[in-house]
């Protein structure tokens, strides 16, 4: 048993390090992103004002305002990535919480004055609850996961 809760360690520390590395990495493209996105639009605001003719003005605004757009929506597919490790990383330290609800229900049925056969239902039905799939992890409760008509979403 030793030799498992350390392998099972192992796994899960080197899963929360890619995990960790994920959002990181997410967070800070996401930053890079939104800068580059500023940075052009500024440039081309500048650009615009000091144009010599009108339609270069125009074309200069455009192209600032299609960059930015652009860089917003690179922007916003890295703060996704970022949304989704962090999922992973509060289903990460969610498992010792699931486990102990097994531990305690192990206990309840050990310490419980239960026929053998209530026993043996129970620890069944315990047995096929910890091998089915694990729910999918949960939105944090700010946030508005479907479009509802005269809601925002956050």
């Amino acid at each position: 048993m030793p030799e498992l809760w350390e392998a099972t360690h192992a796994r899960l520390d080197h899963y929360h390090g890619i995990a960790t590395k994920q959002a990181e990495t997410s967070f800070r493209n996401a930053q890079l992103a939104m800068a580059a996105g500023f940075v052009l639009l500024v440039l081309f605001a500048g650009i615009a004002l000091w144009a010599s003719t009108t339609a270069a003005a125009i074309v200069a605004g455009g192209l600032g305002a299609v960059s930015a757009a652009l860089a917003g929506y690179i922007a916003q597919t890295f703060i996704r990535s970022q949304e989704t490790a962090a999922t992973h990383l509060r289903s990460y330290f969610d498992q010792p919480l699931e486990l102990s609800r097994y531990l305690a229900a192990e206990r309840l049925v050990a310490d419980g004055d239960l026929s053998r056969e209530q026993r043996g239902e129970i620890l069944s039905a315990l047995v096929q609850a910890m091998v089915a799939c694990p729910p999918p992890p949960q939105a944090p409760p700010n946030v508005v996961v479907a479009s509802v008509p005269g809601q925002q979403r956050l």
